[in-house]
């Protein structure tokens, strides 16, 4: 019995490893910048298709800060939310596959530290070893020579008991993240936790100029606090169910009103995970289960003046 167990283990294995080459051998080569893609114009293009864009459903778009490594967030059939990683060695993309530290649950929302030496991600995993499902929280891990460290829970102020969603960080450490937590102005709202003397302050709500009675979230804030984009659903003025809203950051520190990005990047479904590329070419983000791109300067125009 344990000789026919050990060859049907075997068998399994050989399988497997003969699946895995010839996914790798039917992975085209692709070199240089940005997976080897040609880039975009100021007219938003599929990114990677059939290569990070297919037909599973994709978002996100966090490129390390070198340029060489690539993580995004996939649904899968069974509904669970996980993550994928690239990385250029030798100048040459591997083919997609399973971040190393994702959990049962769902984990999704990656984002780079600047010095390219943290990530930061969001997941239903347990808070403590053996609990149950949790809320959505803010995890990151640390670099450790070619590895990462095991996941830590960012913790309190900035998690709370509810919801937190998708994190964006400013060059001087102020966290951007968006929460259903009680006293917002609507179901979800964005807010800001400065990072002070080592420690998360408590968290600012962005307020009215941002934040309404509708639903926002996914905000991606400029490394100098300049500007904000980010996710609303349903305001009355959208083109879908979720469109993408922009806002400036006055000289006083006020924000402009946020107006709707307009009709070359809202759709008549759900457009979200905005994010700016480290070195502030390209502008990312999902619709239609597919991750776009475009020049920043498609952008620029629509930032108001300070």
């Amino acid at each position: 019995m344990k000789t026919k167990v050990s060859l049907i283990g075997i068998i399994i294995m050989i399988s497997a490893f003969v699946w895995s080459v010839a996914q790798n051998e039917k992975f085209p080569i692709l070199k240089g910048e940005y997976l080897g893609q040609k880039p975009p114009g100021i007219k938003p293009e599929v990114f990677a298709p059939g290569i990070v864009s297919t037909t599973q459903g994709e978002f996100n778009a966090a490129f390390s800060p070198d340029g060489k490594e690539f993580y995004f967030s996939v649904n899968e059939p069974s509904g669970r939310e996980t993550m994928k990683f690239m990385t250029r060695k030798d100048n040459q993309w591997t083919p997609p596959q399973a971040v190393p530290f994702v959990s049962s649950q769902n984990d999704c929302d990656p984002l780079f530290s600047f010095d390219g030496q943290g990530l930061y991600f969001i997941s239903t995993r347990p808070k403590k070893e053996k609990a149950g499902s949790s809320d959505w929280n803010i995890w990151y891990v640390e670099r450790m020579d070619a590895d990462w460290s095991e996941p830590i829970n960012i913790g309190p102020p900035v998690n709370s008991d509810v919801d937190e969603y998708y994190v964006s960080l400013t060059k001087d450490g102020t966290i951007y993240f968006s929460s259903n937590r009680a006293g917002g102005l609507g179901s979800f709202d964005i807010y800001r936790s400065r990072f002070v003397d080592g420690h998360y302050a408590k968290p600012e709500n962005l307020g009215a100029s941002i934040n309404t009675k509708y639903l926002e979230h996914d905000p991606f804030i400029a490394p100098d606090e300049s500007y904000i984009l980010f996710t609303s659903v349903d305001r009355p003025e959208g083109f879908g169910t979720g469109d993408l809203y922009i806002s400036s950051r006055r000289k006083d520190g006020t924000w402009t009103k946020s107006k709707n990005m307009g009709k070359a990047f809202n759709t008549s479904g759900y457009d979200f995970c905005p994010i700016v590329s480290p070195d502030g070419k390209y502008f990312f983000f999902t619709r239609r289960g597919d991750i776009y791109w475009v020049s920043v300067e498609a952008i620029q125009k629509l930032l108001l003046p300070n």
